[in-house]
């Protein structure tokens, strides 16, 4: 349910503006404040307690909850005061550039998994109206807060890709490292299909399998489940599926895929650490090297994809 059904746990809720959605210059009043909202999946609310996983994708949201009560400063990136915040924003304009040619300036934009807002964020100050999807109710506050007082409207979902009602038509849908983390990549891609218009576009980045072995939090165990095709499943911490070009390109039949490309050689990346600090413009040129070398080209972090609804 929306923005407009939460509630403030110290029991003083601020007065919403008209909506949904709602003036995101309007929400400073929320800034700071802890709330919850309904949950479109139920079980959800358990889990961000602190309660064990109902399903193996789930103990990522287990490691996430331990996580933001352990290093809260490394989740909420999108504060300037973050120790990775210019990373994840160098990281945010790679996949922009790459998704350049499709990328609208304007329109209705959806952001499944949209975490601490990375994409709703650049959305909403483009003037835009975004619908921001996150299982996790932490990572929901801090994307309101940070998106008030921006320009754009704003409403929020607490709840997995997989069970997204129907709120559309949307122009275009984020799906930025999701697909990895869920227990059925499918149903999530239905449910995107279903909330965007004929012709809208869905922009994507997941997991790939050897770069991601390679990466500096790859976790132990990584290397016998890429042995048997399986997801990594490390009980209360995490939960990968990577992807091959081949079985990318089966999940996303019967989209029309417009970009698939390997990206993040050196950003989260095999080659963080001996690239050193880079610009966007050299880290880009570092990209396109790795990716054209004949034995460092498969060793690539993540995919990158732009597909659009028939």
């Amino acid at each position: 349910m929306s923005l407009r059904a939460a509630r403030c746990a110290d029991g003083d809720t601020p007065t919403l503006p008209p909506g949904p959605p709602f003036e995101a210059r309007a929400l400073t009043p929320w800034i700071g404040r802890s709330f919850t909202l309904p949950c479109g999946d139920p079980r959800l609310p358990e889990v961000c307690a602190g309660g064990p996983a109902p399903s193996p994708a789930l103990e990522n949201l287990v490691g996430l909850t331990r996580a933001w009560a352990e290093h809260p400063e490394w989740l909420n990136f999108m504060d300037p005061d973050a120790p990775n915040h210019e990373a994840k924003l160098l990281e945010r304009a790679l996949y922009l550039r790459r998704w350049a040619p499709w990328l609208p300036p304007t329109g209705r934009a959806l952001d499944l998994g949209a975490g601490v807002g990375r994409f709703t964020h650049l959305w909403l100050d483009r003037g835009q109206e975004v619908l921001a999807v996150e299982a996790d109710r932490r990572s929901l506050e801090r994307l309101l807060w940070l998106a008030a007082g921006r320009a754009g409207r704003l409403d929020l979902r607490w709840t997995t890709a997989e069970r997204l009602g129907d709120e559309g038509p949307f122009d275009l849908c984020f799906a930025v490292e999701l697909l990895n983390y869920v227990d059925d990549p499918v149903r999530c891609l239905e449910r995107a299909a279903a909330n965007l218009r004929p012709g809208g576009l869905l922009f994507g980045a997941v997991e790939a399998e050897l770069g991601w072995l390679m990466s500096a939090d790859a976790a132990p165990g990584s290397l016998a489940a890429l042995d048997a095709h399986d997801p990594l499943l490390v009980p209360g911490d995490r939960f990968v599926r990577t992807y091959s070009e081949a079985s990318l390109r089966a999940l996303l039949q019967g989209w029309e895929l417009l970009l698939l490309t390997p990206s993040h050689y050196v950003l989260s990346g095999p080659f963080e650490q001996a690239a050193g600090p880079l610009s966007l413009e050299a880290l880009i040129a570092w990209e396109d090297r790795l990716r054209a070398h004949p034995v460092l080209g498969p060793l690539h972090r993540a995919w990158t994809f732009v597909a659009r609804r028939p």
